[in-house]
């Protein structure tokens, strides 16, 4: 194994967040219809129930479609008549192969489907706090639609809640030499992250008339979300849309594809990718080519190939530096941050790992970490019948969430922006239990301030609505203010450097002592090395 990295959310997860939690609740929100809101492009009608107003699939941008396909989002068409928001948007493109995995019905998608959702317990006059949630599914999969990520319960705690949608996978991320040959600033690549920005650029022009304050934006999300999260601190042209952000399992400290360059960077994959689907060349007529493949052809000649993945990149437009270079060099947003991660984030992640013994551990540590190979086996000491997985599980943890987040905590720390910590413990009793234990995205019902889990997946524990309490009430305190401290919640202390705290949401609510603090800056500056090796391989590349 060459590099301790996959993309972030695996399918598993993915289904997780397509289950009902708390009880189903439906895509249709019920309750009475309200009058019209007016926004700039036309009035929109959604329904109150038990004084949660909600807005579904409103349009924040044209749908990308035709000559719009793989261009920045772009304003969207006006209308006169109130158009009914009581429906969710369709999905951004994406594969049935969870739903193949799992039964259920798919949910329908479409290339238009740029949406946005709104919930609101604000009333005449009131400007609350606004909470934009950016889904995960490893930038090809996933929705703002989905049950899980129901605002109604951080709505009656006061904020008003945003989830969207943005482009995926190979309509959302592919570079091509043609594409940004036709752009103003010679930027390809990145249009899911763009069509993020454009989400936040309508809050900040729309979310007045829901009852939200535009000056008291905080972005959240997890996952490929957090990692979205991460590069929205670290994008300039993004700056000014958000206040504060809140990042569950992912962070800034990324490195991320080059545009172009060597045989790694986006516009050589997407070359390759445009030639497997019968476009070749850089030309204008391969774009041409391209854009005339129909929506759901495209999407099954890409279906999971590998060969046609496609990635973030240092676009020029968005990104302008790679995120870990911009992090360490302090430029990034300097706003209140809540960061943290969960214990158990790799079990759920690779479940099919097939290294089995000492001696694997020993070589993948050799290839991942060649210069700081015998004190990361150190840390990580695989003891035991099982312990070679499990030192490999908590290292693959470590080096994809923990240190990151730790390292994108003290970059905000020094730039004396207020930093909150935190390490997510909860063990379910469904899927494994004990097995499992605190695993990626488990978090995020509770986040919702889900108090009943009633999905077998995620199972329960005796203290869940202790803990939905607790982490949907600092979220929204965190939210309003840019502390999550108050309530009943125990002090929670600001991050420093030096102290290196965490706040724990488990079993018990209480600050801690962050993990693992010798291994983490092993890790740490391994991952800074890699930025190395990667820029040499690429300026190798270009010769």
């Amino acid at each position: 194994m060459s590099r301790l990295r996959v993309r972030p959310l695996s399918a598993l997860v993915i289904a997780l967040l397509a289950t009902p939690v708390g009880g189903p609740r439906s895509a249709a929100a019920q309750g009475a219809t309200m009058s019209p809101i007016a926004t700039s492009a036309g009035p929109v009608v959604g329904r109150d129930s038990a004084g949660v107003r909600r807005w579904f699939g409103i349009p924040f941008a044209a749908a990308p479609v035709g000559t719009l396909r793989w261009r920045p989002p772009q304003p969207v068409a006006a209308w006169k008549e109130p158009r009914a928001a009581a429906q969710f948007g369709p999905q951004c493109m994406q594969t049935d192969r969870l739903t193949k995995l799992f039964g259920g019905p798919m949910e329908s998608i479409s290339e238009d489907c740029l949406t946005l959702n709104v919930w609101s317990g604000a009333r005449a006059g009131e400007r609350r706090p606004v909470m934009v949630w950016i889904h995960g599914g490893a930038f090809t999969h996933g929705s703002g639609r989905s049950t899980v990520y129901d605002g109604t319960r951080l709505a009656e705690l006061g904020a008003v809640v945003v989830t969207i949608n943005y482009r995926l996978g190979i309509f959302g991320f592919l570079a091509h030499p043609a594409l940004s040959a036709e752009s103003p600033v010679h930027a390809s690549g990145n249009y899911g992250l763009l069509d993020q920005a454009a989400a936040l650029r309508w809050v900040q022009t729309e979310i007045s008339a829901f009852g939200g304050d535009p000056a008291n934006v905080t972005i959240f999300g997890e996952s490929a979300g957090a990692f979205s999260v991460g590069y929205l601190l670290v994008s300039a042209p993004s700056q000014g849309l958000f206040h504060k952000a809140i990042l569950e399992s992912g962070s800034a400290f990324r490195i991320v594809s080059p545009l172009r360059g060597g045989p790694s960077s986006a516009e050589s994959r997407g070359l390759a990718i445009a030639e497997r689907l019968g476009a070749n060349g850089a030309s204008s007529d391969a774009l041409a080519q391209l854009r005339a493949i129909p929506a759901d052809s495209l999407l099954a000649r890409v279906g999971e190939s590998p060969l046609m993945a496609t990635n973030e990149t240092v676009d020029g437009l968005f990104l302008t530096e790679q995120p870990i270079v911009a992090l360490d060099a302090g430029r990034v947003a300097r706003v209140p941050i809540v960061i943290g991660s969960n214990a158990d984030e790799s079990t759920i992640l690779i479940r099919d790992l097939k290294l089995r013994t000492a001696a694997e551990l020993d070589s993948a540590a050799r290839v991942s970490y060649p210069a700081h190979a015998d004190r990361i086996l150190a840390g990580y000491p695989a003891e035991g019948p099982v312990g070679p997985v499990k030192a490999f599980r908590l290292l693959w943890t470590d080096d994809v969430f923990t240190a990151p987040a730790r390292e994108t905590a003290r970059a905000a720390a020094r730039l004396g922006a207020p930093v909150f910590r935190y390490y997510y413990t909860r063990v379910a009793s469904g899927m494994g239990g004990a097995a499992l234990g605190a695993f990626h995205a488990s978090e995020i019902p509770f986040v919702f301030g889900a108090r009943g889990v009633t999905s077998p997946l995620w199972g329960t524990t005796s203290y869940d609505g202790a803990l939905a309490d607790a982490m949907s009430g600092a979220w929204v305190r965190f939210a309003s203010t840019g502390d999550p401290n108050g309530g009943a919640l125990p002090a929670w202390p600001r991050f420093t450097i030096d102290g290196d705290e965490a706040f724990e949401f488990g079993p018990a609510l209480r600050a801690i002592p962050g993990p693992r603090p010798a291994q983490l800056d092993l890790i740490a500056a391994a991952l800074r090395l890699r930025l190395v090796g990667a820029n040499r391989t690429n300026a190798g590349g270009s010769r």
